[in-house]
């Protein structure tokens, strides 16, 4: 019998498509990151149409970035009311800031006010970003079953790739129906019943069991002999019944033994420290695991290496459609991502880290190698590759590279922070994951025009070669990293995980 006929003789058909459906509305929120990504360069053209771009290149600049700005503060505020709010009720305001977001961009006045209008709408979408990327990969794993955990958690990243090339695809299709000034408005618009749809979902569905059990833990005033909480019976009765919603179709005592062992997690650390600094530093294991997975996923270069991909197909002789290779990049990146999630929960996590890290090694290597080939080209100060055998081989590497990110750093990075840290501190220990991946994106973006203008005064028209040899060499240490950091969590309870880490 296969894994998944097993999953439904022990959980049921109904419970499945309970998960499943629950776990549609995170993902649509992820899917609105993504269509972020993918649409902004198309809407920011037609918003410097409107109110003319000569006098507005600071505010242009402010408003391609302002979704990352709310995105990094609203990590950070993610760590304080994080767990007050709990996921479910995270996933309702990040929805909400979707929609509202969105209508200030959409509602933005014919004038040079409009900037002003979307920088804000752009800001609070921003932080509609932060706290549903913060809240969707906890409430999925939270919610799901071990056997199918996996592949929900990294199906959100294929929702996002969905959204990038959704964005894409709007812009393009704004662009050739709407008039150029009005492009903005309907490329911003479609978040807004999306984002309805999703608000609407996340309430009709249970919040999270064991976010229940901790909230019923961390209010209890009383204690048994061992100093471990006695939970509220509401509380209890509460988690009990939003499990059993998941698991439909299972026997009553199947639901009543998975809620005791995450009642018996609980009861293992003191509730006066759930959630505490002191607490999250006791967790020393899972933070280097989920915190120096995440750092590496942007320090092996993945804002960078996307940065050349116009220059990459326009050498290859692609000419005009070089300006569009997104697209083809973005098809390469979802086609990679259902793999990988088609794969993650037989194969486990570290295997598909591994690989995937393989095939960005050797992508970043013939990189590296191809683009010390490039020559003087027509402009002053300008290198390209000659014609040849090798501007096909940086397309094939750049694919590589795009692939193999999102067969393992892409979704197992997210998944592996979903599964790893503790129940009490899991909300603020992810809080701190997302604000390092973003901050750490903020830095690559940033250090790589000095640092490749530093290499290129070291070897005319090679920085950008040497650059590439050196994510190469953080694609090594990564490698030596999930060997010997990252557990494998395949099958495993995020209750056993977390007694494993311990």
């Amino acid at each position: 019998m296969d894994d998944s006929a097993l999953l439904e003789r022990q959980h049921g058909k109904a419970s499945l498509a309970f998960v499943y459906l629950a776990f549609l509305f995170p993902a649509m929120a992820g899917f609105l990151f993504g269509y972020d990504i993918g649409s902004t360069s198309g809407a920011v053209r037609s918003l410097r149409l409107l109110v003319g771009f000569e006098a507005k290149g600071m505010w242009t600049s402010a408003i391609t970035s302002a979704s990352l700005m709310g995105a990094t503060l609203g990590s950070v505020l993610a760590f304080w009311v994080g767990e007050p709010l709990g996921r479910r009720r995270e996933l309702l305001v990040g929805s909400s800031l979707y929609l509202f977001g969105s209508l200030l961009c959409v509602a933005a006045p014919e004038s040079g006010a409009a900037y002003g209008a979307v920088f804000a709408g752009r800001w609070l979408y921003g932080l509609g970003v932060a706290f549903s990327m913060h809240a969707a990969p906890v409430y999925i794993s939270e919610m799901a079953p071990s056997a199918v955990r996996g592949m929900l958690v990294g199906g959100k990243e294929g929702f996002i790739v969905g959204g990038i090339l959704a964005g894409f695809a709007a812009a393009a299709v704004g662009e050739a129906a709407l008039p150029a000034t009005s492009v903005f408005r309907g490329v911003w618009a479609l978040p807004v019943p999306i984002s309805l749809v999703i608000f609407g979902g996340m309430w009709l569905m249970p919040p999270s069991p064991r976010w229940l059990l901790l909230r019923a833990a961390s209010s209890s005033a009383r204690q048994d002999l061992e100093g471990s909480p006695v939970l509220d019976p509401g509380g209890r009765s509460a988690a009990l019944a939003a499990l059993s919603r998941f698991r439909r179709g299972s026997s009553p005592s199947a639901v009543e033994a998975e809620l005791a062992a995450i009642e018996a997690t609980l009861a293992e650390v003191s509730v006066a420290r759930a959630g505490s600094w002191a607490e999250m530093l006791t967790s020393r294991r899972a933070l280097l695991a989920g915190l120096g997975l995440i750092s590496l996923q942007q320090l092996t270069g993945q804002p960078s290496v996307l940065y050349y991909q116009d220059a990459i197909f326009r050498d290859a002789g692609f000419g005009d459609f070089a300006s569009k290779a997104g697209v083809l990049v973005g098809v390469a990146k979802l086609a990679a991502t259902v793999c990988s999630v088609a794969a993650v929960d037989r194969f486990g996590r570290r295997p598909l880290l591994q690989a995937g890290i393989g095939m960005m090694t050797m992508a970043l290597l013939l990189l590296a190698v191809g683009f010390q080939f490039k020559v003087p080209g027509e402009a002053p100060g300008e290198y390209v590759l000659p014609p040849g055998a090798w501007p096909p081989v940086v397309v094939f590497a750049l694919m590589l590279y795009v692939c193999g990110y999102q067969v393992g750093f892409g979704p197992i990075a997210w998944l592996i922070i979903s599964e790893v840290f503790p129940i009490k501190t899991r909300t603020r220990a992810l809080s701190m994951a997302v604000t390092v991946n973003f901050g750490f994106n903020l830095l690559v973006t940033f250090l790589l025009s000095p640092l490749q203008t530093a290499l290129d005064a070291l070897s005319p028209g090679k920085g950008s070669s040497y650059l590439f040899a050196i994510y190469a060499a953080l694609c090594l240490v990564s490698s030596t990293f999930v060997h010997a950091c990252v557990p494998e969590t395949k099958g495993k309870s995020l209750e056993q995980i977390e007694a494993m880490l311990r």
